[in-house]
């Protein structure tokens, strides 16, 4: 059973979490949240790839991250109150695609599909984008459970 009455309730404990294991992998982060305007550095960092999108919807959650000496990193978070369905997955795609992201979550708090989970078994490109795979990360007890997402393999974060 799902605890928020919408996609936005959950946001702060996402950022919450995602914080808590880019403090545990020792990242140097910045947390956007930006479902609803692009503000600040973001904006700045990205500010063609947001006139690209235009209207065809804003990523809910950004975050930009380094190790020391490393070039900084993009990963969107995109969240879904329901158990997502193939058109969240090419929301999705879509983003990691315009922004370039090193990492795109697909957040919701319920169980995969299982007409998906089969569909990657027959085609896994349904998670890839040109620059890396979309993550599906269920999000349970405020957590995310990034290391039982899915594909399974490869780094995380």
């Amino acid at each position: 059973m799902n605890e928020y009455e919408n996609e936005i309730a959950m946001y702060p404990d996402i950022m919450e979490s995602i914080s808590n294991y880019m403090k545990f992998y020792g990242y140097e982060y910045e947390v956007f949240e930006t479902w609803h305007e692009f503000i600040g550095r973001i904006k700045e960092k990205y500010s063609s790839e947001f006139d690209i999108l235009g209207d065809l919807g804003k990523p809910d959650i950004m975050i930009l991250y380094k190790k020391q000496n490393q070039e900084e990193r993009l990963l969107i978070i995109e969240v879904k109150i329901g158990s997502p369905v193939l058109k969240d997955f090419a929301q999705a795609k879509m983003y990691g695609d315009i922004f370039k992201a090193d990492k795109v979550f697909l957040v919701a708090p319920y169980e995969l599909r299982r007409n998906i989970g089969l569909f990657y078994e027959y085609n896994n490109c349904i998670f890839k984008y040109n620059f890396g795979t979309v993550r599906y990360v269920r999000f349970t007890n405020k957590n995310l459970q990034i290391q039982t997402s899915v594909p399974a393999g490869g780094e995380i974060i």
